[in-house]
Parts: structure tokens; sequence; C-alpha cells
């Protein structure tokens, strides 16, 4: 294969290389989709070496599969498995989701996200009600109201630290019992960015 005419094989041409052994045909897959997988994967998970660490995995087990791909489309097949790989880590509980990263990749979404939106506020509407009474008021009273905690904590005539404690604690239960929701949603949203 001659890599100076890089940009003129096409993705099927090169998974048919690769099944070959051909190691410059995988350098080209691997310089044209890196970065995008990488990147792809940095929109949720913020980790630069995670992020490096799963791409690699990614393409090395792509090398080591390669006899045995049957791949349509190499683009979705990268990004899917790449979708995968962070869902996994995700679910290993190595990484935190963050509900506002949530709530800004939804707004970052057009039209075609709205039903995800609607589901992942009443899920989180439904985390809510399952707080102690205390803990949801203050919860509510911070990030519905848009109220600091020292506005909270005056309204309420409780310690600063209580407010601060008491959110800590819904955002601790409310991310244990809307992980799996969380997941799929950024994932799908996060995947959709690309």
């Amino acid at each position: 294969m001659n890599s100076t005419n890089a940009g003129i094989w096409t993705d099927e041409q090169l998974i048919e290389l690769i099944q070959k052994d051909d190691q410059q045909a995988f350098e080209l897959i691997y310089n044209r989709y890196s970065s995008k997988l990488y990147f792809s994967a940095w929109h949720l998970l913020h980790d630069t070496q995670v992020c490096e660490d799963l791409v690699q995995e990614l393409f090395i087990h792509l090398w080591i599969k390669r006899h045995l791909l049957k791949v349509d489309t190499l683009r979705s097949y990268l990004y899917k498995a790449m979708r995968n790989k962070v869902l996994m880590y995700l679910r290993s509980g190595k990484a935190q989701l963050d509900v506002e990263a949530l709530q800004k990749l939804a707004m970052q979404q057009g039209p075609d996200s709205h039903l995800l939106e609607k589901e992942m506020y009443r899920a989180l509407d439904q985390g809510m009600e399952q707080l102690p009474d205390k803990c949801r008021q203050i919860f509510y009273l911070s990030r519905k109201k848009q109220l600091s905690n020292k506005e909270i904590s005056g309204l309420l005539n409780i310690s600063m630290k209580t407010v601060e404690n008491q959110i800590t604690i819904a955002l601790k239960r409310l991310r244990i019992s809307l992980e799996e929701l969380l997941t799929i949603t950024i994932l799908l949203m996060a995947f959709t960015l690309t």
C-alpha cells in the first residue's frame, strides 16, 4: 500500500487491507479516527488519560480482531465501540456523573432530543421526591429556585454548613438513583454531537 495517497483509500478498502495484516492501513484508520473518538469520549469524561486509554484499547481490540471483523460502516462501528467502552467505564464506578453537566448537554441539543430531556427531568423529579423532606426542600431552593446557600440558610434559619451538607446528600442520592438513565442519556447526547 502506498501511504502517500492516504486520502484516497476508503474505509472499506482499509478494512479489507487490515484483514490482510496491512499495518499501514491500520495506521491510516488510527490517524483518521483516533482524535475524533478521543473527543467524543472527552465530552463525557473530561479525563485526558482515561480517554487516551479507551482509544488505545479500542484500536488494540480492532487489530487483534481484524480477521473476524464484519463491518458495514467503519465510522459507525468505531463510534459504537467507543460508546460501549465509555458506558462500561461509567458503569465501573470509576467516574461520577454530573447532573449539571447533563443539563448543559441537554441544552445544546436540538428538537430531536426533546424526549430525552423530558425523560431526564421526569426522572430527576421522581428522584427528588425520594429525598428526605428537609433535603428535598433545600435542594429544590438551590437548583430549581436558584437561591444561594446563604439565601437558603437565612430563609430556613439553618447554618450554611447544613445547607451545603444537605445539597451534597441530595446530589449523591440523585446520582445513585439516576445513574443508569443519566449514563444512557449522556452517551446518546454526546455521541450525537460528534
